[in-house]
């Protein structure tokens, strides 16, 4: 058993001892190559570094030689500096006036460019763009031919701002829509197609219907000036070449300036939409009543119950032998019956003359708070933006001084014309008194 053991454990050292001597040889041999080529890499950095040596001496001649060439440069461009403003010297002294004429031409130019581009003229003319461009921008002398080309065309300009042409041109409608249509061009000021006012947009190049167009009036004759020949029409034009047209679609309309009102607006007008309604009525109905007891007066004997005297006669006459004080209490309740018949409806009147302007008030406070809180949040920088919302404030007073007036007066009307018919019933009917007395 011990000579197995003893086996085994020799034959372990054995085997142990021979893996070392491997793993030795296997250094030695990795030393050795990562020696050599060590020293490859340095035999090869020390024929770079000559290499190296010898390009950087190339690279400094070539240096030497581009700053000889520099020097020879700068020399050469003195030299034809000199030239040149000896040349630039004689160019001033020959050009003269020219130079204030180029100057002439290019501010003309730049002037009527300003004032073609607001012209209806550019959506006829469309190529006289360019010219004033060319010439506004142009930074040489021109020439002759030039000259001549831009004076013609400002000649045709001036022309043409006395002229009325008709002619096709693309138009821009409110929806967006673009449609080759027959356009009528009144000198500088106005154009129309259909009996629609037109403006020139410089941004689109393109003609557009307004927004806001005039009245229907002026439509209708700028039709009628479209489709005559030689005949005199009058038509509106806009002599700021569409500054007051656009005012006028800046303007707010009736129904705008109602909307600005808000709720407190709308209750006005429906109350006072209510009360000049229920007045034409109450008018309506006294006058009525006036003819009818104007009509009883003639034969007021042969009473009719369908009106007011007619009504007291009755009382009258079937009471007229009763006691006279007895007759006077049934003609008084007769006439205090009628009279509340007659005066029905007045304080309804009365109290929204007197409501309506309460609430515009109550709307302009209202407004004017909504006001202040803007320039508490904004300031006072945007004056628009006060000046529009004292605006909206004062709409409110504006309807409900609107609305009370026309009540006011009817309600004047109606309280003069109640009293007058009062007044008539009672008359007659101390005259019936005076009759029973007798």
């Amino acid at each position: 058993m011990i000579k197995y053991i003893l086996t085994v454990i020799l034959i372990s050292n054995f085997a142990f001892g021979l893996d070392l001597n491997n793993l030795l040889n296997n250094v030695k041999q990795s030393s050795n190559k990562e020696l050599l080529e060590e020293q490859k890499r340095l035999e090869e950095f020390l024929n770079n570094k000559e290499k190296q040596k010898q390009l950087l001496i190339k690279t400094q001649n070539e240096l030497k030689q581009e700053n000889l060439k520099t020097k020879k440069l700068k020399a050469i461009i003195e030299e034809k500096e000199k030239v040149l403003s000896k040349q630039e010297a004689l160019l001033n002294v020959k050009i003269g006036d020219l130079g204030e004429m180029f100057g002439s031409v290019r501010q003309t130019s730049a002037d009527f460019l300003t004032n073609y581009n607001r012209s209806f003229t550019a959506s006829q003319f469309p190529k006289k763009e360019e010219i004033f461009k060319k010439f506004s921008n142009s930074k040489k002398l021109p020439t002759i031919e030039e000259l001549t080309t831009f004076w013609h065309t400002m000649l045709d300009e001036i022309i043409q701002s006395g002229n009325i042409s008709k002619y096709k041109a693309t138009v821009i409608s409110d929806n967006g829509e673009k449609t080759l249509k027959d356009v009528t061009r009144v000198g500088l000021f106005s154009a129309f197609s259909d009996g629609n006012y037109l403006k020139y947009s410089n941004d689109i190049n393109s003609l557009v219907e307004l927004s806001v167009q005039p009245s229907s009036n002026y439509k209708s004759e700028a039709k009628d000036f479209e489709n005559s020949s030689n005949e005199i029409k009058q038509v509106l034009i806009d002599p700021t070449k569409g500054t007051l047209f656009d005012m006028l679609g800046n303007n707010p309309t009736l129904m705008d300036r109602v909307n600005q009102g808000g709720i407190v607006g709308y209750i006005i007008l429906v109350l006072g939409g209510l009360g000049i309604l229920f007045a034409i009525y109450k008018i309506a109905i006294l006058n009525i009543i006036h003819n009818k007891i104007k009509k009883q007066e003639k034969n007021i004997s042969n009473y009719d119950n369908s009106n007011s005297l007619g009504k007291i006669a009755e009382v009258f006459y079937k009471n007229q032998d009763n006691s006279i004080n007895d007759l006077e209490i049934r003609i008084s309740e007769a006439i205090l019956k009628e009279t509340n018949e007659i005066k029905k409806g007045q304080s309804f009147v009365k109290l929204l003359a007197a409501v309506t302007p309460l609430l515009g008030l109550l709307g302009t406070v209202t407004g004017m708070i909504a006001t202040f809180q803007a320039i508490t949040l904004f300031g006072t920088g945007d004056p628009k933006l006060m000046a529009g919302g004292i605006s909206t404030a004062l709409i409110t007073t504006v309807l409900g001084l609107v609305t009370a007036i026309p009540l006011l007066f009817a309600y004047t009307y109606i309280s003069s014309k109640s009293e007058a018919i009062v007044s008539i019933l009672e008359e007659q009917s101390i005259g019936m008194l005076a009759k029973n007395l007798k």
